[in-house]
């Protein structure tokens, strides 16, 4: 299983980064979101083209594309080269961020704007499944290159 999970974080970064693409596509009016919007509960618009969708003046959805392929590339480097045991703690650490702001933005989402973005949601799910991924790697990680306790000495 050790083995796969640089992969699967990999397929869970390339599917962030494309809802993460498609979200600033959209915030960029380059693509529709219509498909997001159904009703005031779920309306993408309100959530991504408002006061919230920019920190700093830098478009959340750009932090999410910059995310995702940070974390897809250090698992392919992982991958690469397994005993490396710096790219599942930056692995783990990225994915803790992105969880948190994910976190943050949702509660934005929640108690602020009071209406929910279907592409945050998908990418909230898929940031939760790279944590749980990332935390397993590491720890399989870790278990591997432990030393082993020496008995006492008789």
């Amino acid at each position: 299983m050790r083995r796969f999970l640089p992969l699967i974080i990999i397929s869970l970064s390339v599917a962030g980064l494309a809802v993460a693409g498609f979200s600033l596509a959209h915030k960029q009016s380059f693509v529709s979101g219509a498909f997001c919007t159904l009703g005031e509960t779920f309306n993408c618009d309100v959530v991504n083209k408002g006061p919230y969708s920019e920190l700093f003046g830098i478009p959340v959805a750009l932090i999410g594309v910059v995310g995702y392929g940070l974390i897809a590339a250090a698992a392919f480097m992982h991958h690469r080269n397994p005993e490396d045991r710096g790219f599942p703690a930056f692995i783990l650490l990225s994915s803790v961020g992105g969880m948190g702001f994910s976190g943050y933005l949702t509660g934005i989402e929640a108690f602020v704007l009071q209406t929910w973005c279907l592409l945050c949601l998908t990418s909230q799910t898929i940031m939760a499944a790279l944590l749980v991924a990332a935390i397993v790697l590491w720890q399989s990680t870790r278990k591997k290159t432990s030393v082993p306790e020496v008995p006492p000495a008789a």
